[in-house]
């Protein structure tokens, strides 16, 4: 059983091809003459952290709390952590389930970690230094065609070149939910960050200026969703200088980006919500990929 370099056990689970490595430890604090503390997460932890790595590379951490909270995670090689990613539900609103990407992170390695949470009356709760070992990527992934037909990582970047999207810049957006969700966030090339409509659902758009025409042999459309299954974009299509439209395609997620073949020259490009859960929805990321180099 792999235990975590902290006096007390990680529990070790296995599922699918995902594995388990690590569980929540910790010691609690004391109080200091009644001012406040930052209490031990597993006062308000009610499952085991879970690591994981999808066939794509993907690697999260899940944990579900007792009460509502907003919760992030303090991660690296070290024991001085260096990296701090947060759920991807939105900023300040508190809830169970809690899952987060860890970018960067790389399968068949050891890093340290702690999590913190807070509560919607103030209180912080932490966990203490312990470590994960993601599970390496399971055998067969990266293979250009999943199981269910869908093309996979492999097949895509072989009929694509870079994504064009990074370098681009926002001309408008439906609504924005507030300055930490922008439409600028949808084309950073940062998993973690997000652009969110102010409950725009249906009607959510963003346009973006590739800057000069362009030459494009696909596109994505990256949904952010909400724990509660609201504001998951499931269709969007896409507009080309006000003229031809493409689609409707299916939107992807951090698991499966879904790379839709669109060939067009264009400039200005509109991705549009074509069916939804409703809410404020809106995008990790929208691509838009030139032909392949060779």
């Amino acid at each position: 059983m792999y235990r975590s370099k902290h006096r007390r056990p990680l529990f070790l689970a296995l599922f699918s091809t995902f594995v388990l490595v690590a569980a929540a430890c910790s010691s609690t604090p004391s109080d200091g003459a009644g001012d406040s503390v930052v209490r031990d997460f597993t006062e308000i932890q009610s499952s085991d952290f879970e690591f994981t790595v999808d066939a794509n590379g993907v690697a999260k951490m899940n944990v579900t709390t007792s009460v509502e909270a907003a919760c992030s995670i303090a991660w690296g090689e070290t024991d001085e952590l260096g990296f701090l990613h947060t759920d991807l539900d939105m900023a300040g609103g508190a809830h169970n389930k809690h899952e987060v990407i860890l970018v960067g992170a790389e399968p068949g390695k050891t890093y340290s970690f702690r999590v913190q949470g807070a509560t919607p009356d103030g209180t912080l709760f932490q966990s203490a230094l312990a470590t994960f070992t993601l599970p390496e990527l399971p055998e067969g992934a990266g293979d250009a065609m999943g199981g269910d037909g869908a093309m996979g990582a492999g097949d895509a970047m072989a009929l694509h070149g870079a994504n064009l999207a990074e370098s681009a810049s926002v001309v408008s957006v439906s609504s924005e939910f507030s300055s930490s969700w922008t439409g600028s966030n949808a084309i950073d090339g940062d998993m973690t960050t997000e652009w969110a409509t102010a409950g725009s659902g249906d009607d959510a758009f963003i346009e973006i200026d590739l800057g000069s025409p362009q030459k494009v042999v696909g596109v994505e459309f990256i949904t952010r969703t909400m724990s509660d299954g609201t504001a998951t974009t499931t269709e969007y299509t896409v507009t080309v200088d006000g003229g031809e439209t493409f689609g409707p395609f299916a939107a992807g997620d951090p698991v499966d980006n879904r790379f839709a073949e669109a060939v067009f020259e264009g400039q200005i490009l509109r991705f549009e919500v074509a069916a939804s859960t409703g809410g404020n929805t809106g995008a990790i990321e929208v691509r838009a990929f030139a032909p392949p180099a060779s």
